[in-house]
């Protein structure tokens, strides 16, 4: 008998953990949880001889929430809604005795910026990894594609190196999405909330700001066929985890960021959100309706959902660490890069959220077969990378490693 698993958030990303969950012989009853269950719904209409099973929840009911998990036996919650949820979905899977997984936290933000961290990554690793500890459950966060798999190739590259010196995580596009003068292919608040944001990254061991799309801007040449683009620092939670995990610092690791390459329209399209400041989601009030302003920006958007049919190009997503190994200078660069068109009629959802689908999935299936046999609260390069990196390409993620020696002549 297989362990049951519940989704929350079924969205694009949520839609292709659960595919990807449904193939896994290790998985028997998988729950589609979320207050909408219009794609849930969807996708267990669409799925042979189905083993899901459409719930309606509300993922800040954090009691109702642990007795639910309690109830129906859930070894595992993929938390694929938005960061707002994950302190009450990990006090229910706390309180519940399940493992937990999730994709993204609050940007980063240190204490006394602007807004306390109270959901960063960090605080929630502060909260509650010695509870997940006790109960020898594994809370993973950040387990997408950047932040998540990323994090991994890092880890595998730095186990390969004697010394490292950087870490930089960068994310290429050159997809075109036809029939829309604008369109995003993932959650286009969250990209907004992004590039409106301090931009943070670890500099000498401290972590650094600057001004949003305006910070550690470089060129890089990436592989064909994407080739030199323009790069901008953008707030990510791998940029400052990378460079402030204390294995990595005492590797020598001095300096991590994570980058966007970005078209000249959406850094000016960015820039006048930020500036009328609609790139946030403290509520206002506007015709006596209180509403976020990130939704109201992005409320005649596309759902990203919807655009895989109609993006072509091709989307890369990888890990540069530079570093020594006896005695000489060695580059990783390990990335993941596959084509929007090609992917949609794969999967039938755009290569973005398959690439952040693909590793939490994975993840999970290898946590119940017992090959991840870490416990506590983590990021992902906490992990030990071996049969991540091993399965990465199997699941559909194609993974590359370029490795660059300079030797004296």
């Amino acid at each position: 008998m297989g362990a049951n698993a519940l989704i929350i958030g079924t969205g694009g990303v949520g839609s292709v953990i659960g595919q990807k969950l449904h193939g896994y012989p290790v998985f028997d009853r998988i729950f589609l949880g979320d207050v909408d269950t219009t794609y849930a719904q969807r996708l267990h209409e669409r799925t042979p001889k189905s083993r899901f099973e459409v719930v309606s929840i509300n993922a800040m009911d954090s009691a109702a929430l642990a007795a639910f998990i309690a109830e129906k036996k859930i070894a595992i919650v993929m938390n694929a809604a938005t960061w707002l949820v994950n302190h009450s979905v990990l006090e229910a899977c706390a309180n519940a005795g399940a493992h937990y997984m999730d994709m993204a936290a609050d940007i980063y933000s240190p204490p006394g910026v602007k807004r306390p961290a109270k959901n960063s990554y960090e605080a929630e690793i502060e909260k509650f990894d010695a509870r997940f500890r006790e109960k020898g459950l594994l809370g993973l966060l950040c387990m997408g594609c950047d932040p998540g798999a990323v994090n991994v190739f890092a880890r595998w590259a730095m186990d390969r190196l004697d010394t490292a010196e950087s870490i930089r995580v960068l994310d290429a596009d050159n997809a075109d999405v036809k029939g829309y003068r604008f369109a995003v292919l993932f959650s286009p608040e969250t990209l907004f909330e992004e590039l409106g944001a301090v931009p943070y990254y670890v500099k000498d061991g401290r972590v650094m700001s600057g001004k949003p799309l305006e910070t550690e801007v470089e060129w890089h040449r990436f592989p064909p066929p994407l080739g030199l683009m323009k790069t901008y620092a953008v707030a990510h939670e791998e940029g400052v985890s990378l460079g402030l995990y204390k294995p990595f610092v005492d590797k020598g690791v001095k300096y991590s960021v994570f980058k966007y390459t970005l078209s000249d329209k959406v850094v000016q399209l960015a820039k006048s959100v930020s500036l009328l400041e609609l790139d946030t989601w403290k509520k206002i009030k506007v015709d006596g309706v209180e509403v976020a302003p990130v939704r109201v920006a992005c409320a005649n958007l596309p759902k990203p959902a919807t655009l895989g049919a109609t993006a072509d190009g091709y989307s890369l997503v990888g890990t540069e660490v530079r570093g020594e190994k006896d005695g000489k200078r060695v580059e990783y660069f390990v990335y993941t890069i596959d084509n929007h068109h090609e992917t949609y009629e794969r999967y039938g959802y755009s290569l973005t959220v398959v690439q952040t689908g693909i590793p939490p999935a994975l993840a999970a299936r290898l946590l119940i077969e017992g090959k991840i046999p870490e416990r506590g609260v983590m990021m992902p390069e906490a992990l030990t990378p071996d049969a991540l990196m091993e399965n990465f390409s199997k699941e559909g993620l194609r993974i590359f490693v370029e490795r660059r020696e300079v030797a004296e002549m």
